[in-house]
């Protein structure tokens, strides 16, 4: 009989962390979002510059009419010199040394087109916001992360975990609901996470109480021009989230929400601690698989450009040990199809289709060819508890992997997953 050996405790968020406060007011007409955002940045390296991603004006953005704009950034009172590189990306000219420690303020506007399928939304008395401010894109491990955005529904995002003050201003009678835990009326805070998402809108909310296996507070708010049922969402929420943790140790936060807008359909997006799922018949499937990201994406973070496979491959494998199954065609297909699982992003740009068959699917036939589920379960577990709050590479999970089932690595070279 398979015994999992110990797991070791999880290492907390980095003490140098980033600290982010970020004011947002949503419009009375819901087209636009502004604010500004003020972040205390200290490296563990010498860096001559700092870099944000704005996500918005990437080109599928670009396309359904989303444009984040930025102002000037100021530190101690003096403007920033700035260039913009690309559509997506913010170069700040700074002199740091390591450990040192700069206060940015930089002020955003934020337009918001309708019925968009993806992070930025507006939809009938609402709005969905998700990688929707300028963000700092620094891993501890290589400095700068500057990848070019994905070109196809998928993220190329690369951040570390950071705490995170929100206040958002919305219109009168609408609700917000925000990563994190609310500390004011309009008032959250999140610690440790990688990103925040907000929700405005006119919504039904339900809450109940997970073992996790510590208490968090689940939160479900459907808006009201989704056919969904607030409660059999909630109950699926709560079931999710204490099942994965009894795989992969404690959820961490005290909080999870679940956002259904009305207009996402069979399409769900992960955000840590706030989960924005599609009403659809597999309803139940997009729950479980959003819900397995808050350990693979928002507890392990990684270069989801560079290795979309790391946190996609490991959900929908996550999604599967909750009992929600794969389409019939990826089940039954030779492991021989499944060449390409650990490509990166810009391999997928021109395959849509092609991304969620292999890297989603393939990534778990991938996974299953190493035999027991629970010895799988088991490196998953040790995964997460090594790698928490940081941003894992490939060798991360293949050391894990290798340490519970001798001769991993080598077996899945033939799906195209190396270092």
């Amino acid at each position: 009989m398979f015994a999992c050996p110990a797991v070791p405790p999880s290492p907390p968020p980095r003490i140098d962390r980033p600290r982010y406060e970020v004011n947002v007011h949503v419009d009375s007409d819901l087209k636009e979002v502004s604010g500004d955002l003020t972040v205390r940045f200290t490296p563990n390296r010498p860096t001559q510059r700092l870099v944000f991603r704005l996500w918005p004006n990437g080109p599928l953005q670009e396309r359904e009419g989303t444009r984040l704009d930025v102002g000037d950034a100021t530190a101690g009172g003096h403007t920033l010199h700035a260039a913009r590189p690309d559509p997506t990306t913010l170069v700040l000219r700074v002199q740091l040394r390591a450990g040192e420690t700069i206060a940015v303020h930089l002020p955003w506007r934020l337009r918001v087109p309708l019925d968009a399928r993806d992070r930025v939304s507006r939809f009938a008395a609402g709005v969905r916001l998700g990688s929707f401010f300028p963000i700092l894109a620094w891993d501890p491990r290589r400095g700068w992360v500057t990848d070019p955005p994905a070109k196809i529904l998928g993220e190329s995002s690369t951040t570390p975990a950071s705490d995170f003050d929100v206040r958002v201003d919305g219109p009168s009678g609408m609700e917000a609901l925000v990563s994190g835990t609310r500390v004011g009326t309009d008032h959250w805070h999140a610690h440790g996470v990688r990103d925040v998402a907000v929700a405005v809108g006119r919504f039904s909310v339900f809450t109940a109480i997970a073992r996790a296996p510590r208490p968090v507070t689940v939160v479900v708010g459907v808006a009201r021009s989704a056919q969904v049922e607030g409660p059999n969402v909630l109950r699926m929420a709560v079931r999710a989230l204490e099942r994965l943790s009894r795989l992969y140790g404690a959820y961490p936060w005290k909080t999870y929400t679940v956002v259904v807008p009305p207009d996402l359909r069979s399409v769900g997006i992960e955000y840590p601690t706030l989960t924005f799922i599609g009403a659809s018949p597999i309803l139940r499937v997009i729950v479980d698989h959003e819900t397995a990201h808050q350990w693979f994406y928002s507890l392990v973070g990684n270069d989801q450009a560079r290795d979309p496979w790391l946190d996609e491959a490991l959900a929908t494998w996550g999604q599967l040990q909750l009992g929600s199954g794969l389409p019939g065609s990826i089940a039954t297909s030779p492991s021989s199809e499944f060449q390409h699982v650990g490509s990166p992003m810009s391999y997928w740009n021109t395959r849509q289709v092609a991304y969620f068959r292999e890297v989603y699917g393939g990534g778990v036939v991938a996974l299953a060819s190493l035999g027991q589920a629970r010895r799988v379960n088991c490196a998953l577990h040790h995964y997460a508890a090594r790698n928490a709050y940081g941003i894992a590479q490939p060798g991360d999970l293949l050391d894990a992997l290798n340490r519970i089932i001798p001769g991993a690595e080598r077996r899945l070279r033939r799906f195209g997953i190396r270092r």
